[in-house]
């Protein structure tokens, strides 16, 4: 019996867990799949937020990645986990610890699915377990319960939600959202920077009319939004007065003035920084650095890993899917699902000797921002009618309630063992 040929997924979050998915049912066992990440266990940034804040949640936003989890029983397929792929080559990939014997592993297609990092409590940090990230959550849930008065800064998606888990868990907390645009969230998309050395991408547009409504909803929930300011981050070691902010983040030692571009001042005992993603691309990159596209890793029409390098070792048998890749449109969990069902059908089509073909990613179904499980908008898009309003009740139903845990979390894992999330006290 001849070795089967390995398809080798990196990354096993939403683009590459689908793409395992969309390829179990179909490949023939002339082939097997390989998973790698370089964590032992799958996060769910949907959810982190509310882990952040509410007990019990810190269970349900991890799952360990496990065979037995992800693939049928007496499957070839495996999973590589914890381990990190260090270096890419045209047709194998270099491991920091072997698999079966060595480092080097060869394959006939694979799919770049890193993914993007993003500070703390939304995703783990590098290296970190299921137990330290769990920790670290309940770290967070215990400083916000003790904290008076909460200054979020930054008003997107991640502030706006943050805000709203807080208020629904600590109804009497002071919370401020200082934002520098002119209003929540962007409605003005900013034009993606060009230059090598940028690895973020531009926030996605968002109509006006969400924005406007998120603000009317964070006044009826009493926190206080200040637009068209910054808040001006002191450099390490210049600070001498005690009551005020010394730039660090997280749970403070007593009520700190932080001061604002504009000159006022807010107080606070907790100051939390929201972030966007950063793409990991950093594989990409050491391999050949003409195959990014303004900080992503550069793909075609169908999903290939493409580069002005004609000599590019990257351009022959690399798929590339997810928030790292470079395919038009919102990096969300819907964009990953898809394109990682996209890069899937591709490879079974090369698999098979057929044609590969375009990759058509669906219009977004949704924004949806939750604040808290109740509260919330969204704008929807719809076929003749445009982009039309989400409403509170229509938000708490699709996402707010339960974040997509058990569907879009636990959902994914297929395997003959399939974990199911831990129950929790049900909000009122």
């Amino acid at each position: 019996m001849s070795t089967p040929q390995n398809i080798i997924i990196i990354g096993a979050s939403v683009a590459g867990h689908n793409a395992v998915n969309e390829l179990i049912p179909h490949l023939p066992s002339t082939h097997r799949i390989l998973l790698i990440d370089a964590l032992a266990y799958s996060s769910w940034p949907i959810a982190s937020l509310r882990a952040a804040v509410v007990p019990g949640w810190e269970k349900r936003v991890t799952q360990p990645l496990t065979k037995e989890a992800i693939f049928p029983a007496g499957s070839i397929h495996q999973v590589i986990a914890p381990n990190k792929v260090v270096e890419l080559r045209e047709s194998s990939v270099v491991l920091e610890h072997p698999f079966e014997g060595s480092t080097e592993v060869p394959f006939f297609k694979a799919i770049v699915a890193t993914g993007a990092s993003q500070g703390i409590p939304m995703r783990p940090v590098a290296g970190s377990s299921e137990a330290e990230y769990q920790a670290a959550l309940v770290k967070y849930q215990e400083d916000f319960a003790r904290s008076k008065k909460v200054l979020i800064v930054g008003g997107g998606a991640v502030g706006l939600e943050l805000a709203g888990e807080l208020r629904e868990q600590h109804p009497d907390q002071e919370i401020t959202i200082v934002h520098a645009k002119s209003h929540v969230l962007d409605p003005t998309a900013d034009v993606p920077r060009t230059d090598a050395g940028h690895h973020s991408y531009s926030s996605p547009p968002t109509p006006l009319k969400l924005s406007k409504t998120i603000e009317s909803q964070l006044a009826a929930l009493h926190i206080n939004l200040i637009l068209s300011d910054r808040v001006s981050i002191p450099s390490a070691g210049s600070v001498s007065d005690p009551s005020a902010w010394d730039g660090s983040v997280g749970a403070q030692s007593g009520i700190k003035t932080v001061k604002l571009d504009s000159g006022k001042v807010v107080q606070a005992d907790f100051v939390f920084i929201s972030t966007g993603n950063r793409p990991n691309v950093s594989l990409v990159q050491n391999a050949d650095p003409k195959a990014l596209s303004s900080g992503l890793i550069a793909v075609d029409e169908y999903l290939r890993i493409v580069s002005t390098n004609p000599k590019s070792v990257l351009t022959s048998n690399y798929y590339a899917a997810g928030d790292a890749a470079s395919a038009p449109g919102w990096k969300t969990s819907q964009g990953a699902q898809a394109e990682g069902a996209g890069a899937a059908a591709n490879i079974l089509a090369e698999v098979r000797g057929k044609p590969v073909k375009p990759f058509a990613r669906p219009r977004p179904d949704a924004m949806f921002i939750p604040l808290g499980s109740k509260g919330g908008a969204g704008a929807l898009p719809l076929p003749l009618l445009g982009v039309v309003s989400a409403p509170s009740f229509l938000v708490s139903a699709g996402k707010g309630k339960k974040l997509f845990v058990e569907d879009g979390f636990y959902g994914r894992y297929k395997g003959s063992k399939k974990p199911v999330a831990p129950p929790v006290t049900v909000q009122a």
